[in-house]
């Protein structure tokens, strides 16, 4: 007869994720991962995903946004993806309106000896960089990595931003129609950020764009999309509407 109390533990145990061990200078930033935890975990944020957009060297970034119910960003992600095989990720939280936390992780999958990086900075009430702590491993699975302070690192968050609300480089000005994969579609963008959209539906719109394409560069548009992701695994993005933004050259 075997006791409840003596049976065996697992040969192999679970690894344990690494946590920030702050020392007591900086315990006060355990309010910080605590907020992220926090918005993590809050299932009735919006959550708002950008157009995907290609530079001149054919490197892509894409963006996302959680909105709470304020209708205030508490959160921003960026990914950007280089032609050379390295991915970075970007993610910022904010709380009412002021940055709080901001973490870069780097693949490095363009090198003989592929690894990883991670990178949280912690910021004031001015946006000025608290602490940084950084973490390394040769493996995907940064949780494993113990975290390191080191030197102060703030992350900019404008360009996320601009991704989101399409401003700047990111604005979606026409740029021309292209065909590829058997579809139609619109480009849109500036001449450092351009982004495509499939149609297949001649709206009066696409209609006098096609027309006058030429005299027509550089026109402000509005668009609605829907990512779309075909059986054999081609992703694209599809046009749901277009309109002319107006008075705004």
């Amino acid at each position: 007869m075997v006791s409840c109390n003596s049976q065996k533990e697992p040969a192999h145990k679970e690894q344990q994720k690494k946590r920030i061990e702050f020392s007591k200078e900086h315990e006060n930033l355990n309010v910080f991962e605590n907020y992220v935890k926090k918005i993590d975990g809050t299932k009735s944020l919006e959550k708002i995903q950008s157009l995907l957009y290609t530079d001149l060297e054919g490197n892509t970034t894409e963006a996302f946004a959680w909105i709470d119910k304020k209708m205030e960003i508490v959160k921003l992600q960026q990914m950007f993806n280089e032609v050379s095989g390295r991915k970075i990720e970007r993610i910022f939280y904010f709380l009412n309106g002021i940055k709080t936390m901001s973490r870069q992780i780097v693949y490095y999958y363009d090198k003989k000896q592929p690894f990883f990086t991670e990178e949280r900075s912690y910021y004031s009430l001015t946006n000025s960089v608290i602490t940084t702590f950084s973490r390394f491993a040769k493996t995907e699975n940064l949780d494993l990595a113990t975290f390191k302070e080191s030197k102060k690192h703030g992350i900019p968050h404008e360009t996320t931003l601009s991704i989101i609300k399409r401003t700047g480089d990111y604005e979606t000005r026409f740029q021309g129609f292209e065909e590829a994969f058997g579809r139609k579609f619109i480009v849109v963008g500036t001449e450092k950020q351009t982004t495509t959209l499939a149609f297949n539906v001649l709206s009066p719109i696409l209609t006098e764009l096609i027309k006058t394409e030429k005299s027509s560069q550089n026109k402000l548009l509005e668009v609605q999309f829907s990512p779309m992701t075909e059986p054999d695994g081609f992703t694209f993005q599809a046009l749901i509407d277009l309109e002319y933004v107006q008075n705004k050259n």
